[in-house]
């Protein structure tokens, strides 16, 4: 049975669709004759070890200063840590043995032209989000079983090849749960018809139902950590310490002080 999809989401922001989301058409700028040439999504800022970038079939080793565009696939081997810094100054840094495909890449002026979407397939991200993004625009990094959307947040997901997930909230509030966020009303909420425009109607609620795997939701907070397993259940919120032994930890945290 396929794994329930997870959904983390800044309070506050719009809803995040887990499944089957549309994706924004890339940015193109003109080039010589007339014709539109894409525009970066992002450049290659740190990088140490090898990397590559794969788009239409073709795979070309990164080095600092590459550009990365939406739809491109970024894979990191043993050893090896990149930096890719977007259009709107947010970051996503991939640790060793790590796969990341840019699904979406947007940074129009209105909210719905601004969205970031990157698929992590296995490996580490780290992701500090910049406000620049701004509005009800949304950042997402999915896993097979799990989205994890913010804006103006530091946030960690770890994805292991059975599809377990960790989502560590370094700073701000996220809402965690297990489907497109935020919540509809209560399912069994019906108005009054007799209730007049303007005036509320009495409201039936539906009695106590059975919270099952797709209805779940958390609230984590800074410095707390959700597991989910390979499965889609979750654990309750808890804290976490930062450890001086995690080495993708402590890095990335001194490159988001040195900005």
């Amino acid at each position: 049975m396929r794994a329930p999809v997870l959904a983390v989401a800044a309070l506050g922001a719009a809803a995040l669709v887990a499944i089957a989301v549309a994706r924004p058409a890339a940015a193109t700028a003109p080039a010589p004759g007339g014709a539109t040439a894409p525009v970066p999504a992002g450049t290659i800022t740190f990088l140490s070890g090898e990397a590559t970038r794969t788009a239409g079939g073709a795979t070309a080793k990164l080095s600092v200063g590459s550009a990365v565009y939406q739809g491109d696939q970024v894979e990191t081997l043993r050893r090896t840590r990149l930096e890719l810094t977007l259009s709107d100054a947010s970051v996503l840094r991939l640790g060793p043995l790590s796969k990341v495909e840019l699904d979406a890449a947007a940074f129009g002026a209105s909210a719905d032209d601004r969205k970031v979407s990157a698929k992590l397939r296995v490996g580490n991200v780290w992701a500090s989000v910049t406000k620049a993004l701004g509005g009800e625009a949304r950042f997402e990094v999915k896993t097979e079983n799990a989205v994890a959307g913010v804006r103006g947040t530091t946030f960690r997901v770890d994805a292991s090849q059975d599809k377990s997930v960790v989502v560590r909230v370094y700073s701000g509030t996220v809402a965690v749960a297990a489907g497109p966020l935020p919540r509809p009303d209560h399912a069994g909420a019906a108005a009054d018809p007799a209730a007049r425009p303007g005036k509320p109607g009495r409201q039936q609620v539906a009695g106590p139902q059975q919270v099952t795997r797709e209805q779940w939701e958390k609230i984590v907070t800074g410095m707390m950590q959700v597991r989910v397993a390979a499965d889609g259940s979750p654990s309750e919120p808890e804290k976490f310490a930062l450890a001086e032994a995690d080495e993708w930890e402590t890095w990335n945290r001194q490159r988001d002080e040195a900005k």
